[in-house]
């Protein structure tokens, strides 16, 4: 759900490696009648250049789909940009 202003907020637990894939969360996203389903990565993670997925994306996709986690309140926090 979304704020009047298109702002979102959802929580989750940080993603960890598993066997053939880098750390990623999946996201889909519904509007207008459409859906948009994609993946967050952790930015600069060692798996990521290994990922078959990841692998083949551009370095301007690999930066459009990278999360950058900081210290938050309740623990790692990051930030993206959904733009449909």
């Amino acid at each position: 759900i979304t704020g009047a202003d298109g702002s979102y907020r959802f929580r989750t637990i940080m993603p960890v490696p598993y066997p053939g894939r880098t750390p990623h969360i999946h996201v889909k996203v519904l509007a207008f009648e459409q859906r948009l389903t994609t993946q967050f990565y952790i930015e600069g993670h060692a798996q990521n250049e290994r990922d078959w997925l990841y692998g083949r994306m551009s370095r301007a996709e690999q930066r459009a789909v990278g999360m950058r986690f900081a210290a938050g309140k309740a623990g790692p926090e990051a930030k993206v940009d959904i733009v449909l």
